[in-house]
Protein backbone atom coordinates (compact mmCIF):
# COMPACT_ATOMS: atom_id res chain seq x y z
CA UNK A 1 0.00 0.00 0.00
CA UNK A 2 1.34 3.40 -0.89
CA UNK A 3 0.84 6.64 1.01
CA UNK A 4 -2.19 7.74 -0.98
CA UNK A 5 -4.04 4.49 -0.29
CA UNK A 6 -3.22 4.73 3.43
CA UNK A 7 -4.45 8.33 3.53
CA UNK A 8 -7.63 7.35 1.69
CA UNK A 9 -8.27 4.53 4.16
CA UNK A 10 -7.63 6.84 7.12
CA UNK A 11 -9.90 9.54 5.67
CA UNK A 12 -12.63 6.96 5.07
CA UNK A 13 -12.50 5.80 8.70
CA UNK A 14 -12.59 9.37 9.97
CA UNK A 15 -15.52 10.23 7.70
CA UNK A 16 -17.32 7.12 8.97
CA UNK A 17 -16.79 8.27 12.54
CA UNK A 18 -18.13 11.74 11.73
CA UNK A 19 -21.27 10.19 10.21
CA UNK A 20 -21.63 7.97 13.29
CA UNK A 21 -21.33 10.90 15.71
CA UNK A 22 -23.79 12.98 13.66
CA UNK A 23 -26.37 10.18 13.72
CA UNK A 24 -25.70 9.70 17.45
CA UNK A 25 -26.38 13.37 18.20
CA UNK A 26 -29.50 13.60 16.01
CA UNK A 27 -31.00 10.34 17.27
CA UNK A 28 -30.37 11.19 20.91
CA UNK A 29 -31.80 14.65 20.42
CA UNK A 30 -34.90 13.04 18.93
CA UNK A 31 -35.16 10.48 21.78
CA UNK A 32 -34.87 13.11 24.49
CA UNK A 33 -37.22 15.61 22.82
CA UNK A 34 -39.76 12.84 22.18
CA UNK A 35 -39.54 11.74 25.82
CA UNK A 36 -39.82 15.31 27.12
CA UNK A 37 -42.67 16.52 24.94
CA UNK A 38 -44.69 13.35 24.29
CA UNK A 39 -44.03 10.78 27.01
CA UNK A 40 -43.29 12.88 30.10
CA UNK A 41 -46.78 12.97 31.57
CA UNK A 42 -47.53 9.24 31.44
CA UNK A 43 -47.45 6.75 34.31
CA UNK A 44 -44.50 4.89 32.83
CA UNK A 45 -42.42 8.07 32.62
CA UNK A 46 -39.65 6.76 34.90
CA UNK A 47 -39.28 3.54 32.95
CA UNK A 48 -39.16 5.42 29.66
CA UNK A 49 -36.64 7.87 31.11
CA UNK A 50 -34.43 4.98 32.17
CA UNK A 51 -34.81 3.38 28.75
CA UNK A 52 -33.80 6.54 26.89
CA UNK A 53 -30.94 7.12 29.33
CA UNK A 54 -29.73 3.53 28.90
CA UNK A 55 -29.79 3.77 25.10
CA UNK A 56 -27.94 7.09 25.20
CA UNK A 57 -25.23 5.85 27.56
CA UNK A 58 -24.62 2.57 25.75
CA UNK A 59 -24.47 4.34 22.41
CA UNK A 60 -22.12 6.94 23.90
CA UNK A 61 -19.76 4.16 25.01
CA UNK A 62 -19.72 2.75 21.47
CA UNK A 63 -19.16 6.24 20.00
CA UNK A 64 -16.20 6.79 22.36
CA UNK A 65 -14.78 3.40 21.37
CA UNK A 66 -15.21 4.27 17.70
CA UNK A 67 -13.40 7.59 18.27
CA UNK A 68 -10.52 5.91 20.10
CA UNK A 69 -10.13 3.27 17.40
CA UNK A 70 -10.20 5.76 14.52
CA UNK A 71 -8.08 8.54 16.03
CA UNK A 72 -5.91 6.95 18.74
CA UNK A 73 -5.52 3.18 18.83
CA UNK A 74 -5.58 2.37 15.13
CA UNK A 75 -2.31 4.17 14.46
CA UNK A 76 -0.46 2.46 17.26
CA UNK A 77 -1.95 -0.96 16.48
CA UNK A 78 -0.97 -0.70 12.83
CA UNK A 79 2.49 0.62 13.67
CA UNK A 80 3.08 -2.18 16.18
CA UNK A 81 1.99 -4.83 13.70
CA UNK A 82 4.13 -3.27 10.97
CA UNK A 83 7.19 -3.25 13.24
CA UNK A 84 6.52 -6.86 14.26
CA UNK A 85 6.32 -7.93 10.62
CA UNK A 86 9.48 -6.00 9.71
CA UNK A 87 11.36 -7.65 12.59
CA UNK A 88 10.07 -11.06 11.52
CA UNK A 89 11.25 -10.50 7.93
CA UNK A 90 14.61 -9.24 9.18
CA UNK A 91 15.07 -12.35 11.33
CA UNK A 92 14.16 -14.59 8.40
CA UNK A 93 16.66 -12.80 6.14
CA UNK A 94 19.36 -13.15 8.82
CA UNK A 95 18.59 -16.84 9.17
CA UNK A 96 18.79 -17.32 5.39
CA UNK A 97 22.13 -15.48 5.30
CA UNK A 98 23.44 -17.59 8.18
CA UNK A 99 22.41 -20.80 6.44
CA UNK A 100 24.02 -19.68 3.19
CA UNK A 101 27.29 -18.95 5.00
CA UNK A 102 27.10 -22.29 6.76
CA UNK A 103 26.54 -24.11 3.45
CA UNK A 104 29.49 -22.30 1.86
CA UNK A 105 31.72 -23.29 4.77
CA UNK A 106 30.58 -26.92 4.50
CA UNK A 107 31.23 -26.91 0.75
CA UNK A 108 34.73 -25.51 1.27
CA UNK A 109 35.48 -28.12 3.91
CA UNK A 110 34.34 -30.88 1.58
CA UNK A 111 36.64 -29.62 -1.17
CA UNK A 112 39.65 -29.72 1.12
Amino acid sequence: MDNEELLLKKASKRAGFKVHITIFILANLFFWLFWFFVLKGFDIEKALFKGVLFISLVWLIFAIGHYLFVYKWNKTLVEKELMRLKNEIKKQEEEIERLKNEMEENNQEMKI
